[in-house]
């Protein structure tokens, strides 16, 4: 994903702090080229998880959503399908 396509979502720039977004903008930028494949979308969440535990910060599970939903926006709708599925399986995974 394209850091600036983060700064152009209204829905992340109305529901996620400034802070959270720089974050977020970092992440897109080491990592732009992961978000076509569902499973390297996968680890590399896991890592950004692990980095923002350690700098104290902490994202809603609707922050989580809209995340992934700007993610999933550069994928084709093939690719879409296999990010709501694993993002169920992790969800059910959660219960």
């Amino acid at each position: 994903m394209n850091p600036q396509d983060l700064l152009n979502n209204p829905q992340l720039q109305q529901n996620i702090s400034p802070d959270k977004l720089q974050f977020l903008m970092e992440l897109a930028r080491n990592n732009s080229s992961n978000t076509s494949n569902p499973q390297e979308m996968a680890d590399s969440l896991k890592t950004a998880s692990e980095s923002v535990k350690n700098q104290g910060m902490n994202f809603s599970s609707t922050e989580r959503d809209l995340i992934i939903e700007a993610l999933k926006q550069g994928m084709p709708p093939q690719e879409q399908k296999k990010v709501d599925l694993l993002m169920q399986m992790m969800k059910n995974m959660r219960r």
